[in-house]
């Protein structure tokens, strides 16, 4: 995961906007992907989930023609709200997406020792296929499963002049 964070870091470019909802990556996040610009960075609060990619849509409308929007998504955070693909789609906004997909809520189960719950149930999300979803609805998508090949799917994503996911499996 530090590695993908340092990677978005280096490619992205220095007046992007960030929308995050990638709760277990958080900490990762801010090590290696500096926000140092006002109005650079949205996320959700109080820990609420499935506000982050529809948000991504509203902040490419208001921005995009004057700085790149890079959504930072978790597999499980996407899964709430996964429709707002269509509507990236339908309005041809050039938004890149990054699924950071740890086949899970991985949150939730970091959550269950401070509630001391002993068995998730519901929390692993294995077999989705994002890149089949975002592209039944109108996008284009890549699965990167080799960190060889980081680099070159995400900066043809950042490049995209339409609606980009980039599906990254992380340990």
């Amino acid at each position: 995961m530090a590695y993908l964070m340092q990677t978005l870091s280096e490619l992205r470019p220095t007046d992007s906007v960030i929308v995050e909802e990638s709760p277990s990556s958080r900490r990762t996040m801010q090590m290696y992907l500096p926000i140092d610009r006002p109005h650079s960075f949205f996320t959700c609060a109080s820990g609420g989930l499935g506000h982050s990619m529809p948000a991504a849509v509203g902040v490419a409308l208001a921005v995009s023609s004057q700085r790149k929007v890079i959504g930072l998504f978790g597999d499980g955070s996407s899964m709430y709200s996964i429709q707002a693909l269509w509507s990236a789609a339908d309005l041809k906004l050039p938004l890149t997406m990054v699924i950071v997909n740890n086949g899970g809520y991985a949150a939730l189960a970091e959550f269950s020792s401070h509630f001391n719950i002993k068995q998730l149930i519901g929390t692993k999300l294995p077999g989705i296929d994002f890149v089949g979803l975002a592209r039944s609805m109108g996008c284009a998508a890549v699965r990167v499963e080799r960190p060889q090949d980081l680099g070159a799917r995400l900066t043809t994503a950042l490049q995209s002049p339409v609606p980009y996911l980039v599906d990254v499996a992380v340990a």
